[in-house]
C-alpha cells in the first residue's frame, strides 16, 4: 500500500482513529504543489482544521482542538518540595533575635526561633524587607522569653501605635538600647544566664 504520514492539525489527528500510526493512504490527501504533489495533512484532518477556523462564537474565532499537555498525563515537578514546620511550643530552647530594617532604621523585629533556626530566619527576612541581624540571645524557654519581652515593649509595638497591617513582632524604637534593656530584664530573671551574641 502506498502511504504517507499525516501531519495532523495542531497536534491533533482525526485520522488517528483509523490510522493510529498516522500513516494514511496517499489517495486520502488532496493535491497540492508540495514536493510530492500532496498536502501535508489528510482530507479528514484538513476538514477538521477548516471547521475549527470557521467556527465563530461572538465574532471571535474559536479553536476546537483538544489540548493535551502531554500524552502521558499531567506533568509532575522534578523535585518535590517538602516543608518542615517546627513550632517553638514543642522545642522550648532557642534564640530570641533582634533584627533591624536597613531601609527604616527605627523598625525592629523581635522574634524567637528554634536552636538551628537563625540562618533560616535570615533567609526568610528577605520576604519581610531588608532586615539585618543585630543581636541574638539564647534562652532555655524562648517562647516565654519572647512573650515577656514583647510585653515589656508593648508601647513600642507597631500595632499598638496604630499600624494595622503588620505583625506583632515589629517595634518602633529609635534606639536599640530600649530593646536590649528589655531583654536584659528578662535575662536577669532567669536562673541560668542566657548567651548574648552580637552580629
Amino acid at each position: 500500500m502506498n502511504v504517507k504520514r499525516c501531519s495532523g492539525y495542531k497536534g491533533y489527528w482525526v485520522c488517528g482513529e483509523d490510522y493510529p500510526d498516522h500513516m494514511v493512504p496517499r489517495e486520502e490527501f488532496n493535491k497540492r504543489s508540495h514536493h510530492d504533489g500532496l498536502q501535508a495533512v489528510c482530507k479528514k484532518c484538513h476538514r477538521y482544521g477548516a471547521a475549527a477556523v470557521r467556527l465563530k462564537n461572538n465574532n471571535k474565532v474559536v479553536d476546537i482542538t483538544p489540548r493535551f499537555k502531554s500524552e502521558y498525563g499531567s506533568s509532575k515537578p522534578m523535585t518535590k518540595r517538602e516543608t518542615v514546620h517546627v513550632e517553638g511550643e514543642k522545642i522550648p530552647q532557642g534564640w530570641v533575635y533582634v533584627m533591624r530594617n536597613t531601609e527604616t532604621p527605627w523598625l525592629f523585629k523581635v522574634g524567637k526561633t528554634y536552636p538551628d533556626g537563625i540562618q533560616q530566619r535570615l533567609r526568610e527576612a528577605r520576604t519581610w524587607g531588608c532586615f539585618d541581624l543585630e543581636e541574638k540571645y539564647w534562652f532555655d524557654d524562648a517562647l516565654t522569653a519572647e512573650k515577656e519581652i514583647h510585653a515589656l515593649l508593648r508601647e513600642h509595638n507597631m500595632r499598638n501605635l496604630g499600624y494595622k497591617n503588620c505583625g506583632t513582632e515589629l517595634f518602633k524604637c529609635f534606639n536599640i538600647g530600649t530593646i536590649i534593656d528589655a531583654i536584659n530584664k528578662i535575662q536577669s530573671g532567669n536562673d541560668r544566664p542566657s548567651i548574648a551574641v552580637g552580629k
